[in-house]
């Protein structure tokens, strides 16, 4: 049990526990360092902490979700361990189980229906695509959004088609009520045995009901591969043939008969509310007369839950006859014949008697890890050979054990194994090691000193990434790799990775370059908000300009450009230019009536000079030839 408020991880606050499954708890939580966006947070229960199958189970889910990215796939956005606990981080989905909306409003409209089965059927499209089988699909594990949306999720116990089974030969995990008939008798999973479920499911949402129920788990996966599909249209007139017979295929007992792949089955169902398909004979499916016909394999309910299944046992019934033709066990008279019904029940309990038995008598004993930290490994090979435990792989690492004792097993200590099970010993190879302190909180400086100074870590071997926060201060730590209590090995070559708040604090965008403007309004606003900047925060002011080539442009800023600023808190004013059409022909028509002017002037100037040089040569002209004249007139008289 998580303690409600606590932070988790150092980075969750937990707000409320909202769902319980065999294996995990989930709550409701804050994400801290995401401006407290609501997540969902999955951990595996302390009971299960030194379960290594458990714990393979868990870590499956995580990985099998991170590799899906789908609308129809809940969302995962982190993984990890803290207080010795596996927990998975999830999108929260605040809405229904698919299971509860059913409950609600069974039976649902065909065209709904239509639509959550597709979007089921999306999401596994991926998920077959990428080679991963869910193997326990079911309304339980189906979220429905507010708007509707189906959002699968649980792949906790999903397979990758290329990788081997986490259960042990002859056993099975999944849901019986959704169970196809080759999981129920044991076999292998497929992507078809996904396809079964879906058509359970959509089943279930047109009538309202579970096709197969009954007393027991055994019960109910005997009637999924004896009993046929019972009708839908039955229960729900107002679903079309067309759509019953998607049900039908997809629920076929034989694999030749159900559909192939998730394309057929999204192609059949999208069409089967179509008017061409509104006459459709119901669909049936040819028996094989001539097969020789045995009593299938046999489940037994785990601890009782008539809802999971685990270990099958097969037993070849041929010999006592077929299953629909059992001839009586005392005698032939008519008036002793058993009757038919009884008969096989009694076959069913002989068989069941013995699986358990055989089971009593073949499952190995139980033993728990013992722990052999600090041990050389020959002597951990003793103790583990005498705890009828084989020693399995040895893997060297880092430790600040002396050279060649055991650091860990895998399982570990006090895990429980089957007589017989590997167990992996991980060596110190010795070397210089430190232990990892929590440098979570500290100022990224004063981390970086210590390690230095008191660590002797290379500088070069601590590296920084800058997140944002809006809770935490700029240049706190907010996670760290290795985490605390972790081993780094000083000669090694991994680094230490800081993660590290920049507050929530920008910079403001350069949107003047060499002294000209290079961003408009809507260019820098958009810019802003991608930051984070809120649109109800960013206000424009105009100053107004006669050049229309600079309509728009940003001139200014409070902030100015490459100031630093809080996001949500600031109020920024961006100045840009607008222009001005009634100024700019104003001064147009100024321009032209004062080069008119100019050029009427220049013209007056021009004749006076011309006139005044005319002048100037006429007065040249008369006062030289008034020089002249005496000269040649005066006479000078001669004496008498």
């Amino acid at each position: 049990m998580i303690q409600i408020g606590k932070i988790y991880a150092d980075r969750y606050r937990v707000i409320k526990e909202i769902g319980r499954g065999g294996m995990a708890n989930v709550y409701l939580a804050e994400d801290t360092f995401l401006d407290n966006r609501q997540v969902a947070i999955k951990i595996l229960r302390s009971n299960f902490e030194n379960d290594s199958l458990a714990i393979a189970r868990f870590q499956r889910e995580a990985y099998a979700m991170a590799e899906l990215s789908h609308p129809n796939i809940v969302g995962i956005s982190d993984v990890g361990d803290a207080d010795d606990q596996q927990y998975i981080v999830m999108e929260y989905i605040d809405g229904l189980t698919l299971k509860q909306y059913i409950n609600e409003h069974a039976p649902l409209a065909n065209e709904e229906a239509v639509r959550i089965g597709d979007e089921i059927l999306a999401a596994m499209a991926l998920a077959h695509s990428s080679g991963i089988i869910h193997r326990d699909l079911k309304p339980q594990n189906i979220l429905i959004t507010k708007d509707g949306t189906a959002k699968v999720t649980d792949f906790g116990i999903a397979k990758a088609l290329s990788e081997t089974s986490l259960t042990q030969t002859n056993s099975m995990f999944g849901s019986v009520h959704y169970l196809s008939p080759e999981q129920a008798r044991g076999g292998n999973a497929t992507p078809q045995s996904d396809l079964y479920a879906i058509g359970i499911i959509i089943y279930e949402m047109l009538t309202g009901a579970i096709p197969f129920d009954g007393d027991s788990a055994v019960t109910i996966a005997l009637k999924h591969f004896q009993e046929n599909l019972p009708s839908i249209i039955n229960q729900n007139k107002n679903v079309p043939q067309a759509l019953e017979n998607v049900v039908i295929k997809a629920t076929a007992k034989k694999l030749s008969d159900r559909y192939a792949n998730v394309t057929d089955m999204r192609r059949d169902l999208n069409l089967a509310l179509s008017l061409d398909h509104a006459h459709d004979p119901k669909l049936t499916f040819v028996e094989d007369a001539d097969a020789t016909k045995i009593l299938p394999k046999m489940l037994i309910p785990d601890n009782g839950n008539t809802d999971k299944l685990i270990t099958t046992v097969t037993q070849d019934t041929a010999a006592h006859g077929t299953t629909d033709g059992i001839e009586p066990l005392v005698g032939t008279s008519k008036k002793k014949r058993v009757p038919k019904g009884l008969m096989i029940g009694g076959v069913v309990a002989l068989v069941l008697a013995i699986a358990v038995a055989a089971l009593i008598w073949t499952t190995p004993k139980e033993v728990k890890v013992p722990d052999v930290t600090g041990m050389t490994v020959a002597q951990a090979k003793v103790v583990l050979e005498d705890s009828k435990l084989k020693v399995g792989e040895e893997i060297k690492e880092p430790s600040d054990l002396p050279e060649g004792k055991v650091t860990r097993t895998n399982p570990e200590a006090k895990t429980v194994k089957k007589e017989g099970a590997s167990v992996k010993l991980y060596v110190s190879k010795g070397g210089n090691v430190i232990k990892m302190s929590n440098y979570v909180g500290w100022d990224i400086d004063k981390a970086i000193d210590d390690l230095i100074l008191k660590h002797n870590v290379d500088e070069n071997r601590i590296k920084k990434e800058l997140v944002k926060s809006d809770s935490i201060d700029a240049g706190k730590i907010i996670k760290q790799t290795p985490k605390k209590g972790k081993l780094f090995d000083l000669d090694g070559t991994d680094n230490i990775v800081f993660q590290v708040s920049e507050g929530n604090q920008i910079v403001m965008p350069t949107y003047i370059t060499n002294g000209l403007s290079t961003k408009t309004v809507a260019t820098l606003k958009a810019e802003l908000q991608n930051m984070g900047v809120p649109a109800d925060n960013i206000t424009v002011q105009y100053t107004q300009t006669t050049d229309q080539n600079a309509d728009g442009y940003v001139i200014s800023s409070t902030p100015s450009q490459g100031d630093t600023f809080k996001i949500k808190d600031t109020k920024i004013v961006l100045t840009a230019l607008q222009f001005d059409s009634a100024t700019a022909s104003k001064e147009s028509s100024e321009s032209e009536s004062k080069s008119k002017s100019e050029s009427e002037a220049s013209a007056s100037a021009s004749k006076s000079a011309e006139d005044s040089k005319a002048k100037s040569e006429a007065d040249a002209k008369a006062s030289q030839s008034s020089s002249s004249t005496p000269a040649n007139t005066t006479t000078q008289s001669k004496p008498q």
